[in-house]
């Protein structure tokens, strides 16, 4: 059993090709998908998770867009806990955003998630995707990114 939410087994079986390690010059290191060590030095150093949602509210009064999303099979930061916590925030248009209502979001021509916008602020639930969206729906996560760097949500 994969140690992860997801089977990454076929990332490992690529970079145990001869040709990948030679290519990559990792020499006969094999690849580990969770490196607790590896990982223990980013903590210790600082680079380790952060909790933005206090600095959003600056960006948003600055003109940054910002987009949350999350996918509707998320057990780990699941859906409806983010949705409530963009609607939440503070920030000088919270009453605007939290009086739209989620409207259907297209990609590929179908409904692909609900999108809740205001004032440069979105969030958007993206059908049918777990914690990593862009593998569980890669043209849907590739059409949101469009979508945002286009300035359509």
């Amino acid at each position: 059993k994969p140690p992860l939410c997801y089977d990454f087994s076929n990332v490992a079986t690529y970079l145990d090709r001869a040709e990948v390690r030679a290519a990559l010059g990792v020499g006969q290191r094999k690849w580990s998908d969770c490196n607790h060590v590896v990982a223990l030095g980013f903590e210790l150093s600082g680079d380790w998770m952060q909790s933005y949602e206090k600095k959003l509210p600056d960006q948003l009064g600055d003109g940054v867009r910002v987009l949350i999303y999350a996918g509707d099979q998320d057990y780990i930061c699941n859906w409806l806990g983010n949705q409530a916590w963009a609607q939440a925030m503070p920030w000088p248009h919270r009453a605007d955003f939290a009086a739209t209502s989620p409207v259907p979001w297209m990609a590929g021509g179908k409904q692909a998630g609900t999108l809740q916008s205001s004032h440069g602020f979105s969030f958007l639930r993206v059908y049918d995707a777990g914690h990593m969206v862009p593998r569980d729906q890669p043209a849907n996560a590739l059409a949101m990114l469009h979508a945002f760097l286009d300035g359509e949500m």
